[in-house]
């Protein structure tokens, strides 16, 4: 799914108000604009992908006890931009700060992909029917996404006539 994703969840300055704008949460009937993807779907991208693909590592260090210095090279990493940070972590020590991201990452997937799936539920009118369907109306496609709808309109080729 990444590759086929990718190129519509790089961030871009229209993300930027959007955020500003709380996504729209705040103001009933306020929706700023967004193109295919909003900057809360993208947020949820890439914590999905970057968030899993962490927690995945950390499994497998769980999984392989003691076989591991993941900590150890990522602070040695991060000490060569300016942090100061300690690299000659024990194995004891490795396993700890394994389980620790393991446990809070994957609790801040949790709540953010139960929160994603409430909002793209019963908190937003009409999402249910559009992830039935993979399709969505194209007033509330206006409404929502008006951008994305701008550029697929741009896009489209005349009908030929009859």
């Amino acid at each position: 799914s990444f590759v086929l994703w990718v190129r519509h969840n790089i961030p871009n300055r229209v993300d930027l108000d959007w955020l500003k704008a709380g996504g729209g949460i705040f103001k009933k009937g306020v929706h700023p604009p967004a193109r295919k993807f909003n900057a809360g779907q993208k947020i949820i991208f890439w914590a999905v992908m970057i968030g899993g693909l962490s927690v995945s590592m950390s499994g497998i260090a769980l999984m392989f006890p003691f076989t591991t210095t993941m900590f150890s090279d990522t602070f040695s990493v991060l000490n060569a931009v300016g942090f100061n940070l300690p690299t000659d972590l024990t194995p004891l020590r490795e396993q700890q700060l394994n389980q620790l991201w393991h446990g809070i990452v994957s609790l801040a997937l949790i709540t953010m992909i139960v929160a994603h799936i409430y909002i793209g539920s019963v908190g937003m009118e009409g999402a249910i029917d559009a992830m039935n369907s993979g399709h969505v109306d194209r007033n509330w496609a206006k409404e929502h996404h008006n951008l994305w709808v701008e550029e697929e309109d741009q896009n489209a080729k005349p009908k030929p006539a009859e």
